[in-house]
């Protein structure tokens, strides 16, 4: 029987800066990784194929690297990763209008609700945790109707399928998770929207700059990217950023202000910042 393979880097005291461990979870093919924080804690999925314990014990021997108090893992069945996203994952109510459905829950929605049917299969992105909450609030906050919005680093597809329903006429995503792509077309489906998703770095799966770009991902590679960033968003365009734990914000908002772009909303939820940029 197929399953996952969960990872748990386990600190005695919770680190003052996560986004080096979730790095290190992304960079050895855990995207999404979770955090927990009795114990402090960060929890990834491998997928159990050819080579996932070579993959784990890669990851694992990083985490040592980086000073992990300890290191555990855990099998998970298919009906067990399941049961637990239908324990935890329940209709959402985000922003004035944004609704979060998963496929497995009813929802008496209103006149004005924009409803998003999720399922996250193991892709990152269910409104359940703050980075993801901060983005669709800044997208609603935005006018989006006829923009062309890039979702960079999509994840479950939940921003970008976002982005259409509150009006955008062109979206495309990208996300270097091939599996994350196949969960963000399926999610696009199950929400009878349209829009190119592909695997792609960074952003060149753009052709020309964008109204609005949308990054859910962590300080570092919010940093490296800004340069970029400056390029395909249009001037008077928007760059819309996520993902940055707070003691990073400084660092993050410096390297956005350096390429030209103005700082005009930011929000924060426990630890986590989100703001717009203006080009």
């Amino acid at each position: 029987m197929s399953g996952w393979l969960q990872i748990s880097a386990v600190f005695d005291v919770a680190p003052e800066d996560w986004s080096p461990y979730i790095d290190a979870f992304d960079r050895f093919g855990c995207p999404g990784s979770l955090i927990e924080d009795n114990p402090p804690r960060l929890i990834g999925y491998l997928t159990e194929v050819a080579g996932v314990e070579a993959q784990s014990e890669a990851l694992s021997a990083e985490l040592r690297r980086l000073g992990v108090d300890r290191i555990e893992h855990a099998r998970v069945e298919d009906e067990d990763w399941t049961e637990l996203w239908k324990i935890h994952f329940k209709p959402r109510r985000i922003g004035k209008r944004l609704v979060i459905r998963p496929t497995w829950e009813e929802f008496a929605a209103g006149p004005d609700d924009v409803v998003i049917v999720l399922d996250p299969g193991q892709a990152f992105g269910t409104g359940d945790h703050p980075t993801t909450r901060l983005c669709l609030e800044l997208l609603e906050a935005e006018d989006l109707t006829g923009l062309s919005v890039a979702d960079i680093g999509c994840g479950s597809g939940i921003l970008a399928i976002a982005a259409v329903k509150l009006g955008a006429a062109s979206v495309v995503a990208s996300d270097l998770d091939p599996l994350a792509v196949a969960v963000t077309r399926e999610n696009m489906v199950r929400n009878g929207v349209e829009f190119l998703a592909e695997v792609a770095e960074g952003f060149s799966i753009l052709s020309e700059p964008a109204d609005l770009i949308v990054s859910n991902i962590i300080s570092a590679t919010l940093i490296r990217l800004a340069p970029d960033a400056a390029k395909w968003v249009r001037p008077g365009g928007k760059w819309v950023v996520s993902g940055i734990y707070a003691t990073n914000w400084p660092d993050v908002s410096a390297a956005a202000e350096r390429q030209g772009f103005q700082l005009v909303n930011e929000c924060r939820e426990d630890d986590w910042v989100a703001a717009t940029f203006l080009r």
